[in-house]
């Protein structure tokens, strides 16, 4: 998207591929989880739950985008939260991967009772166009335990400097209302995009879902749109989850 200021954000976990989901396993449905992160249009995109051999198809599929993130072990090992950066007017200036816990600096931290070790992708970008910088992080919190999650929101608000424009995207195993998970991120001046409808439907293609995918942006933007995009390129569900785009306007 090129309109001076206006940069479309998205969010989109897009199931793991180790996973057994019989018909809609990853080897049958990547070409349309592809196709649908195409047809978001996306000039940064956040994704969750993609290992290495899944970063490395849709990176075939989506030529020209430019891929930023570690594994939940380190390198490229284990689960990845990737940022995707669409080849045009936005520039990386800074990346790094953090680990909720103690030593969030340290590959495999994880917070106590964690059934694995839960990451944050934080970049800096540059709006070629206006010269403005902004940070954007993506993330997936814990799956099991609510107090893992509000640590990790807890310290995610923590890591980032209020006075830089900010996007926060992913899946928080949360819905909007969870005060106690997105509370430190509101406390902090973070308001959730305006959207309709679930986000996580297990395959059923169902809009009644719980809403757990989010993305939350600092003061410093204007919410010109914002939706939860159900579409199944071929007739196939590209993932458990619908993806959420916003467009926004750095002000």
């Amino acid at each position: 998207m090129d309109s001076g200021g206006v940069l479309r954000f998205a969010t989109f976990n897009i199931r793991n591929g180790r996973a057994f989901d019989w018909l809609s396993s990853w080897w049958f449905r990547r070409g349309a989880t592809a196709a649908a992160i195409g047809s978001l249009g996306a000039d940064v995109l956040g994704l969750q739950e993609v290992y290495e051999f899944q970063r490395r198809y849709l990176a075939r599929r989506l030529p020209g985008t430019s891929w930023f993130g570690a594994g939940r072990n380190g390198g490229r090992s284990g689960e990845q939260c990737p940022v995707v950066v669409a080849g045009g007017f936005v520039t990386v200036v800074e990346q790094h991967t953090r680990w909720y816990g103690e030593t969030p600096d340290i590959p495999g931290t994880r917070l106590p009772e964690a059934s694995f070790p839960r990451v944050a992708t934080v970049l800096r970008c540059r709006d070629g166009r206006t010269a403005r910088e902004f940070t954007v992080v993506n993330t997936h919190l814990d799956e099991r335990h609510a107090a893992n999650r509000v640590a990790s929101a807890r310290q995610l608000a923590g890591w980032l400097d209020p006075s830089v424009p900010a996007v926060v995207m992913g899946d928080f195993n949360a819905v909007q209302g969870a005060r106690d998970v997105m509370g430190p991120l509101l406390e902090a001046g973070f308001a959730p995009v305006p959207v309709t409808g679930g986000t996580m439907h297990g395959f059923t293609g169902t809009a009644a879902g719980r809403r757990i995918d989010h993305i939350l942006v600092s003061p410093h933007w204007t919410i010109e749109d914002a939706a939860v995009v159900r579409e199944r390129p071929g007739g196939r569900l590209p993932s458990d989850h619908w993806p959420v785009r916003a467009t926004l306007r750095l002000s």
